[in-house]
């Protein structure tokens, strides 16, 4: 089995309405969002031969949906939440991209350099 992963970054603000800390207030983050593709065997021929999926084909994937809806964005406004915590965060990126990416196994987000979650259907 073949497992690659390509991460991306992003800035970000939000509120956790119903947080009993300092995180219902407005703050913001810097992400890191990592995306994980597995198959069973490589690509036989083309183009893409001996590959899982091409790297810049995953990341054409990715960056619009961190453009429109990710990087410099309220989240509680694009994800249409009033609690977009990293783990609503990374299964709303997972159902986001799961019909551009079918390989897609996992997704992983960094809210802090010590904080992570990561969601695998």
């Amino acid at each position: 089995m073949y497992e690659i992963e390509k991460t991306f970054t992003f800035e970000a603000g939000h509120s956790l309405k119903y947080h009993d800390g300092k995180c219902r207030e407005p703050h913001g983050h810097s992400y890191i969002l990592t995306i994980h593709l597995t198959a069973n065997k490589l690509i036989e021929s083309g183009p893409k031969t001996n590959m899982v999926a091409d790297f810049a084909d995953i990341g054409n994937s990715v960056k619009p949906m961190i453009t429109d809806y990710l990087d410099h964005h309220w989240l509680n406004d694009t994800l249409e939440t009033d609690s977009p915590t990293a783990e609503f965060i990374a299964k709303w990126i997972f159902e986001y991209l799961q019909p551009h990416l079918p390989l897609l196994t996992a997704v992983s987000l960094n809210e802090t350099a010590t904080s992570k979650v990561t969601y695998k259907p």
